[in-house]
């Protein structure tokens, strides 16, 4: 993951967020697993990801969207 990650990300928050949804449980280490909930949701979003991306992108060119807004900071 450490491909994704940015400096701002908290793994500890988002990972909270997905405990107290139900998708994230942890065991007597204190280790990380997916749920069956969590894994419904992985699925779902996996199924619906491209028509996700395809409504944000429409009408917006690949190179336009992938170049760093020069409101972002970047």
């Amino acid at each position: 993951m450490s491909s994704y990650l940015r400096a701002e990300d908290d793994l500890d928050v988002e990972a909270k967020a997905l405990l107290e949804r139900g998708w994230l449980t942890r065991d007597d280490e204190e280790r990380l697993w997916i749920t069956a909930a969590g894994e419904d949701a992985r699925v779902s979003l996996k199924q619906h990801a491209p028509a996700i991306r395809a409504r944000i992108h429409k009408g917006i060119d690949d190179a336009d969207y992938a170049a760093p807004s020069r409101f972002s900071g970047s």
